[in-house]
């Protein structure tokens, strides 16, 4: 069936098919309105598909997975959005090339915290694992000291591991120290007067040397407890208690000191209540009333009524009846609950409606909870987009049409909240197609699977005449397409894209920098300044998509079993299937089947219990949703290419 040309933006928005736009209409079922739903949304008076467009800034902007960051829509596979406050004013700004997953905001610019740091709303190359900042520097502190008071710092290659800061200069304290003189501090050597006595047993000192270093306001959030190691908070009920055994609860010139119940114990007045199955009520005197959830009082302060048991539910509203949680008018209404009342059925709640439906399933279908009429199939023998209708004669000079193939099929079946003919379409998460050769489901998208022009990621269909590539040249990374300059660092829940960098590799999801950190199945770990260093490091590790295998590896011989268990030089695999896509043959293997790797540190992380592809050399993650789907589209797919290659 020819797609109608909507033009501009609607052919990219609505989902290809003539008849699949069916929008929210209101149709009559008996006296009770209803909709005819699906995913739509409106922007502006346009209606889009959620899943395929967005709406940002009272503009509708096409494509799949987009968000909105302000008025401006971005992808988050492979930008990230930061918001910055300045005053009152907000403002919002998208960085290309880093996935949200991995980033974090500086300021409006997104960074990579992993191998990046932010000092000021400064993006800085992290020096070491466990860098730190120094003002707009930032400092490895087993080689160097950051000194000085907070607006005026200095960065200083460390003289030894002892060495600390005085001022903006550095000193030992096993042969000297820093010593405060009037606005300004002196390293003096260990005999000499200034250092005779210990800070720590000399309060006034300390206070003078930490009021130097910090600021004339530092001893006011610093609290000495030399004896006691407990976590403690001075408060109105007078003298120290501990917050984690003790409340202090009341009206702040009437407060009581409670032993606390738990730690979700609050204060309720000079009372405490669990929060977890208690709420704190104000009673028309003002005074405050500890009660259970399930009261009315708790209902009113959340905003939700807490249902009581259907045994003690009634109806308070006049002329109304209980009809199992729900009550209703019996004069208006009839009760969804008896299923079939005069030839109607109940149309449970879902996608359109609040509460049950009644409907008549002579003329009407329930799907998902909403309600549609029952359409005629669409005939064979007529042309793209005509409908048979059986009460009319053939006659070609009034335009009636052939109808030899039609049946009225009582029994329609559901795709999301419309119905759809399994004989002759395909349902794809919601959305109806046409049936074509070799058509498999991509989203909400319907493709040929042998149609080299196109490739399936994760549910997100990609055109690519566009990039000028076959499918042989770029790869799925996740839902995104990946390009001979991109690297894909996959692990098993995640599958991030990043620019190609010298002296990177993946460790899972993760791309690290070697000269920092090391991976082994997925695990990184801080690099010592004396290990390895960039371009000595272990390569790393990534669970890539078996579907990027080229046909002839993904099509011959490769093996799907359950991870049992890792050791150091091999992996137990159990209820093995060997797969020979090409020959379309599935046969059992022994278990357990062991699969021996030269080092489990170049393996990704595995999951005991959870399925993988593999061969002799590495293993392999799969997006489908289930073991059965990934077989049948190999199996599908190899066995097309043999016959049409």
């Amino acid at each position: 069936m020819p797609v109608r040309n909507l033009g501009g933006i609607w052919s990219l928005l609505l989902v290809g098919l003539p008849y699949q736009i069916s929008l929210c209409a209101e149709i009559a079922v008996g006296s009770l309105p209803n909709k005819v739903c699906d995913y739509r949304k409106t922007c502006m008076g346009l209606e889009h598909d959620t899943r395929n467009a967005v709406c940002c800034g009272n503009r509708l902007h096409p494509g799949q997975g987009l968000s909105c960051c302000g008025k401006q829509a971005f992808n988050p596979g492979v930008a990230t959005c930061c918001e910055h406050n300045q005053g009152h004013t907000s403002t919002a700004h998208v960085t290309s090339g880093l996935s949200k997953e991995v980033s974090a905001c500086c300021g409006a610019t997104a960074y990579n915290p992993l191998n990046e740091m932010c000092c000021l709303s400064t993006v800085l190359t992290r020096p070491s694992p466990k860098a730190k900042c120094c003002g707009k520097g930032a400092i490895d502190e087993e080689t160097h000291l950051c000194c000085g008071p907070r607006n005026n710092k200095a960065i200083l290659q460390r003289d030894s591991a002892h060495h600390v800061c005085c001022g903006h200069a550095q000193f030992n304290p096993k042969t000297h120290c820093c010593c405060s003189n009037h606005d300004s501090l002196q390293i003096k050597h260990s005999s000499s007067p200034c250092c005779v006595g210990n800070l720590a047993t000399n309060p006034q000192r300390l206070k003078t040397t930490l009021q130097t270093l910090l600021g004339p306001n530092a001893m006011n959030s610093v609290a000495l407890h030399p004896t006691r190691h407990t976590v403690s908070k001075r408060g109105p009920c007078g003298g120290d208690f501990d917050a984690r055994t003790h409340l202090c609860c009341g009206a702040s010139d009437n407060k009581k000191l409670l032993i606390r119940k738990s730690d979700h114990h609050q204060c309720c007045g000079h009372d405490q209540y669990d929060t977890k199955t208690q709420c704190c009520c104000y009673k028309d005197n003002g005074i405050l009333v500890v009660h259970n959830f399930t009261s009315r009082c708790c209902g009113h302060e959340s905003g939700v009524l807490m249902q009581a048991p259907l045994s003690q539910r009634i109806c308070t509203e006049p002329n109304t009846s209980l009809c199992g949680t729900i009550c209703y008018n019996p004069s208006q209404l009839n009760c969804c609950e008896r299923k079939n009342v005069e030839g109607r059925w109940c149309c449970e709640s879902g996608g359109c409606d609040s509460g049950p439906t009644l409907y008549d399933a002579q003329t009407h279908v329930c799907c998902d909870g909403c309600v549609s009429e029952r359409k005629p199939w669409t005939n064979q023998d007529a042309e793209d987009g005509e409908e048979c209708e059986s009460s009319l004669p053939y006659n070609p000079a009034k335009g009636t049409i052939c109808c030899s193939q039609f049946h009225d099929s009582p029994g329609q079946h559901c795709c999301g909240t419309d119905t759809y003919q399994p004989e002759a379409e395909i349902c794809c998460d919601g959305h109806r197609h046409p049936k074509i050769k070799s058509g498999r489901c991509c989203g909400i998208k319907t493709y040929n699977i042998q149609d080299p022009d196109v490739k399936c990621c994760e549910g997100t269909l990609h055109n690519l005449k566009v990039l000028g590539n076959g499918e042989d040249d770029i790869l799925c990374c996740g839902s995104l397409l990946q390009t001979p300059q991109d690297i894909c660092c996959s692990s098993a829940d995640k599958a991030v894209l990043y620019a190609n960098k010298t002296g990177h590799s993946c460790c899972g999801h993760r791309y690290y920098n070697r000269s920092l950190w090391s991976c082994c199945a997925g695990s990184l770990k801080p690099l010592h300044p004396s290990g390895l260093r960039q371009g000595n490091a272990p390569a790393g590790s990534s669970l890539s998509s078996v579907f990027n295998l080229p046909p002839e590896d993904l099509c011959n011989k490769i093996r799907l079993g359950t991870v049992e268990s890792v050791s150091q030089r091999s992996i137990v695999f159990r209820d093995v299937v060997e797969i020979n896509g090409s020959q379309d043959f599935v046969k059992a293997l022994p278990t357990p089947h062991v699969l021996e790797t030269p080092d489990t540190c170049n393996i990704p992380s595995l999951t005991p219990g959870v399925m993988y592809y593999f061969n002799d050399v590495e293993v392999f993650t799969d997006f489908h949703q289930n073991p059965l789907e990934s077989l049948y589209f190999i199996l599908l797919k190899c066995t097309l290419s043999t016959t049409y290659g």
